[in-house]
């Protein structure tokens, strides 16, 4: 999980604007061949916003599996600073489910006094099965400064 909180100057109508414009966000981003191009799905509604990442273009469908990697947050626009605050989670129903199944074989051992190598096997299938959800944390924390920093960019020099 990421916490993101980013101020700009451009109006909440702006930056949202070039939020769902993936084309002038990725503009200069570098290109991932073997995953596919990542294409951000932005969904707004009364303030809250939504930004879902899919990988477009490779040989399989992407289908992250129970909702995927998800950024959930608020976008408020007080005195002239529009912030954008919010969590960046991985299929979050998946990991609650995984994580109490590894305390009660974490309490279970403990209480018959043995080790069990169940809990060491659940982590590591879950860090198997999930790299590329997990490393689209990061390209959706990049997406979002990126965006911010355009349309930063663009209220600067429509000022002028």
């Amino acid at each position: 999980m990421k916490l993101i909180r980013y101020q700009t100057s451009a109006s909440k109508e702006e930056l949202l604007s070039v939020l769902s414009d993936n084309e002038k966000v990725n503009k200069n981003a570098a290109a991932e061949t073997q995953r596919g191009t990542p294409h951000m799905h932005v969904k707004e509604k009364g303030g809250k916003i939504k930004i879902k990442c899919e990988y477009v273009g490779r040989a399989v469908k992407d289908n992250a599996f129970i909702d995927g990697t998800v950024f959930r947050g608020k976008i408020t626009e007080k005195a002239g600073v529009t912030e954008l605050k919010g969590l960046i989670s991985t299929a979050v129903i998946f990991h609650t489910v995984l994580i109490a199944f590894f305390i009660v074989f974490i309490a279970l051992c403990i209480e018959r006094q043995g080790f069990s190598i169940v809990p060491i096997c659940v982590v590591l299938f879950d860090i198997f099965m999930y790299k590329d959800e997990f490393k689209k944390q990061g390209i959706i924390e990049r997406y979002v400064y990126r965006a911010v920093k355009i349309s930063d960019r663009e209220k600067n020099t429509s000022n002028r």
